[in-house]
């Protein structure tokens, strides 16, 4: 093994070891996700997958997982600036916090539970559900965080439930050590049911804040359920981010995904959408802006297993300075899947002559009666456009501000008006050409 590597594993060896008195089955997942990541190791830019990004921030670290989150009350106005209404859990360097979360407003037929008390209350269900859609054999950094399971939230949507406030979790680092955070995220939404889910990841502390967030998303959509997603990553300039959603979904149901990346040395963004009934429809739409040297990885995987359903892709990302965003997206259409439809757009507009952008849209079609289409665009802002504003007296720096916003903002309309939308036009604002050179944060 790599000296990484060893590490990393030496870190889970001992977290396992102060915590012994977990049921057999769920220290069997920690340790098999130990054995995996072993045998798998981190990923290199040797394996495909990971052509273009380089893990050296991850794998020269010394990041490891703290025992308790500790007093988190000076959070508290953090949390006020990034918090919607309704339902949230709150966790600090992957730790939950009970002072800062509030699960008042709950509706009707939802349940809302921290990962710890679940593993005791719901044993059963998280026995059979954990580990099903992200598979620790196949990945390094799901192995990780199954050797890791601890924290994180349950979220259970009773047949028919319905809710229209959206259901957040807000995970943050304080950055002042290189904290390993490890959050494992379960949804099981019952037949014909509706919610919304937000992720929102945030650094409480200046642009130099540490940290290692390690996240996996597990979702079961039933027949006939509906899931918006939507993950907001702006951690600090030096954090490193690995996140991960997987999702299954049954007959006629509906999955919407919202990925905005601004944050973070290091962020890669994986999102898996398995078809396993007739009918389903799945829309991902991503938006990833980078600046200085981030580099910014999107990784999506469309898996149409079974015929009629439809799928809608389509992911921009802004680049400047010596930023670098990578984007490939797998749509596979296995042999019985007729009647598939599926489209993908991947669009880059890059701000500067030293940023790039790497792209590669893919289709595997082994069926004969499918419309699929795909494209990739990498290009700069449009020297009329530009030349137009300008003439109107527009200085420059605010025309190209002007010009890249009006690039995203087909993502960002993409949200419906609320309070949603407006934190992620809060957290795009900063980022944004003339913007000061600040941190992305709350």
């Amino acid at each position: 093994m790599t000296p990484g590597v060893t590490r990393y594993v030496d870190v889970a060896s001992r977290f396992q070891a102060r915590d012994a008195t977990t049921p057999a089955w769920l220290q069997r997942v920690r340790q098999e996700g130990l054995a995996h990541f072993a045998r798998l190791g981190l990923p290199t830019t040797r394996d495909e997958a990971w052509k273009y990004t380089n893990l050296a921030p991850i794998a020269d670290g010394a990041f490891a997982p703290v025992v308790t989150a500790g007093s988190t009350a000076e959070l508290s106005a953090v949390v006020a600036r990034l918090a919607l209404p309704g339902p949230r859990l709150v966790f600090v360097d992957g730790r939950l916090s009970q002072e800062l979360s509030s699960v008042a407003g709950l509706p009707r037929g939802l349940t809302l539970k921290p990962l710890r008390d679940a593993l005791v209350e719901d044993g059963a269900l998280l026995e059979a559900e954990l580990g099903q859609r992200a598979l620790a054999a196949e990945h390094a950094f799901t192995a990780l965080n199954a050797a890791l399971l601890e924290d994180g939230a349950v979220l259970r949507l009773a047949p028919g439930a319905l809710s229209e406030v959206p259901v957040q979790l807000i995970f943050l680092t304080r950055g002042d050590a290189p904290v390993l955070a490890s959050p494992r995220i379960l949804v099981v939404a019952g037949e014909g049911s509706e919610a919304t889910l937000v992720e929102t990841y945030a650094s409480a502390t200046g642009v130099s804040g540490q940290g290692f967030t390690n996240a996996v998303t597990e979702v079961t959509l039933g027949d006939n359920a509906s899931l918006k997603h939507y993950r907001l990553q702006a951690e600090g300039d030096a954090a490193v981010h690995v996140g991960g959603l997987h999702v299954r979904q049954g007959r006629d149901s509906r999955f919407v995904s919202h990925n905005f990346a601004f944050g973070g040395v290091l962020a890669r963004n994986e999102v898996h959408v398995t078809f396993a009934g007739e009918g389903g429809d799945a829309t991902l739409n991503g938006l990833y802006v980078g600046r200085g040297t981030q580099h910014l990885d999107q990784w999506t995987a469309l898996d149409h297993a079974v015929p009629r359903c439809t799928s809608r892709e389509l992911y921009k990302g802004v680049l400047d300075d010596r930023a670098r965003g990578t984007f490939h997206g797998l749509v596979k259409v296995r042999q019985d899947a007729q009647r598939t439809d599926s489209r993908q757009q991947n669009r880059n507009l890059l701000l500067s002559e030293h940023a790039q952008a790497d792209t590669r849209p893919q289709l595997e079609i082994l069926a004969d009666d499918v419309k699929c289409a795909h494209g990739a665009v990498v290009g700069r802002l449009d020297a009329q456009a530009l030349f137009y504003l300008r003439s109107r007296g527009i200085p420059r720096a605010e025309a190209e501000r002007l010009l890249t916003y009006a690039f995203a903002r087909e993502l960002v309309d993409a949200v419906p008006e609320g309070p949603v939308r407006a934190s992620v036009e809060g957290l795009l604002a900063p980022k944004l050409p003339g913007a000061p050179r600040t941190e992305v944060t709350a």
